[in-house]
């Protein structure tokens, strides 16, 4: 188990990479829990290391409904009977999770849906039970706790739900899936996910000055420099737009040629993540129509 003391209070649980997300846990007049994608038994050994245990847990809250970042949710609040929050879109999607399916583009005549909820059910079992949200919470809103203040902060793009969590006192915000992850880039993978806004919560966060951002899924959670970093994740968005150009102008005309390319993920074996690739490719080729850098002709993509 590795955990990581950021402040008085403030501490993270390393969960890492998909299908586990980094834990934040304060512990202050009460004990919450942001995000319980880590493995359950790193939750509890870190509990009892401050004389604490699960039942403890009074408020879980979740950033957004991604699977890997809601795993542990419901067990948590049967075990300790805390309630979960979660901004007013997370909310009904959690509630209902075949809203939550279909939200992610896993509608029933998807042939995906069935591979993807056995990733999820094999590798984030808990994720898909069935809860209910106790307090809806909204942008700007503020949750006090005594020595913490936390305040949500909408961001989305990755997925419309997404928001960063700031932690005033400390002056950190966690990123949640605005990750940081500079070896593959941010990720856009559901149909309704948007590049724009993407970018326009990268650029939200570039213009706050705080001590650092804290990751959901690097290792080495906390980024000081984290202007730099979001620049650099940026980035990604731009060269993956120039190879999917690039493979236009090759003469790959539709979503399927260009998917084939794997131009996101470095194997496309299997059918999930197959998807996400594909869904991607959609989001980049819908904005190079709109830079006009490419048009369709007889059902095909051919650049200007």
């Amino acid at each position: 188990m590795t955990h990581i003391e950021l402040a008085q209070g403030l501490h993270v649980i390393i969960g890492g990479h998909f299908p586990k997300c980094n834990t934040l846990v304060i512990l202050d007049d009460e004990v919450v829990v942001i995000d319980p994608g880590c493995s359950i038994e790193d939750l509890r050994a870190f509990l009892m290391t401050q004389n604490l245990n699960l039942n403890d847990i009074g408020t879980v809250i979740l950033s957004h409904i991604h699977p890997d970042h809601i795993t542990h949710a419901v067990r948590l609040n049967r075990l300790s009977r805390c309630r979960i929050a979660a901004n007013d879109i997370t909310a009904p999607l959690f509630n209902d999770k075949e809203k939550m399916k279909n939200f992610l583009g896993f509608h029933r005549a998807n042939p995906v849906r069935p591979l993807w909820e056995n990733l999820v059910n094999s590798k984030m079992f808990g994720a898909l039970e069935e809860g209910r949200i106790d307090e809806e919470l909204h942008n700007g809103d503020k949750f006090a706790l005594g020595n913490n203040t936390l305040r949500m902060v909408y961001t989305p793009g990755h997925l419309p739900d997404h928001m960063c969590i700031e932690i005033l006192e400390s002056n950190l915000v966690f990123g949640a899936d605005i990750d940081l992850d500079l070896e593959f880039g941010p990720f856009y993978g559901h149909p309704n996910s948007s590049i724009s806004d993407f970018k326009d919560s990268i650029r939200r966060l570039q213009h706050n000055d705080y001590n650092g951002l804290i990751s959901g899924h690097l290792q080495t959670p906390v980024i000081e420099d984290y202007k730099t970093a979001l620049a650099a994740y940026q980035r990604h968005i731009g060269m993956r737009e120039d190879l999917v150009l690039a493979e236009i102008m090759n003469g790959a005309g539709t979503i399927a040629e260009i998917t084939l390319r794997a131009i996101i993920y470095p194997s496309l074996t299997d059918p999930v993540f197959l998807q996400f690739e594909t869904w991607m490719i959609e989001h980049h080729v819908a904005s190079l129509l709109q830079r006009g850098l490419i048009e369709e002709k007889k059902k095909r993509y051919v650049a200007l």
